[in-house]
């Protein structure tokens, strides 16, 4: 994998996030009007979300890695740790705190795809002059 790949993998990654953050804020407000069956779907996108997250946390080790910003990789690897700590929080119901971090979590994420989408990609020709020898 080359940087140009690994960072339009990283946009994909960061724009399922945000999407995947705003369907939950969308579940969480249809649970709280009384429709309870959306929970499941609720639990089933945090999980989701921790899938994507680990994929992230693993492409921001790769290839790259010396042009983006130094806190990427902290970034990386403590995204799927919230998210997990919030799957916790909500299935032990501390909403007091599942939901003020969550709310947290939604604007990070949109600020994560925001940086991976306003983050030109390395040229094809920076890559092609990379190759070794």
């Amino acid at each position: 994998m080359n940087a140009r790949t690994v960072h339009m993998a990283l946009r994909g990654t960061s724009a399922a996030l945000a999407v995947l953050a705003a369907v939950q804020v969308l579940l969480a407000g249809s649970f709280l009007s009384g429709h309870y069956a959306v929970l499941r779907w609720h639990m089933l996108g945090g999980f989701s979300m921790v899938v994507v997250a680990l994929l992230q946390a693993v492409l921001v080790f790769l290839p790259g890695r010396r042009e983006r910003p130094s806190s990427l990789p902290r970034e990386g690897v403590m995204i799927p740790l919230l998210l997990a700590t919030q799957g916790i929080l909500g299935v032990y119901r501390i909403l007091e705190l599942h939901v003020p971090i969550g709310v947290l979590m939604a604007i990070g994420t949109v600020h994560g795809a925001t940086w991976a989408w306003k983050t030109p990609l390395p040229s094809a020709r920076e890559q092609a002059g990379a190759v070794p020898a």
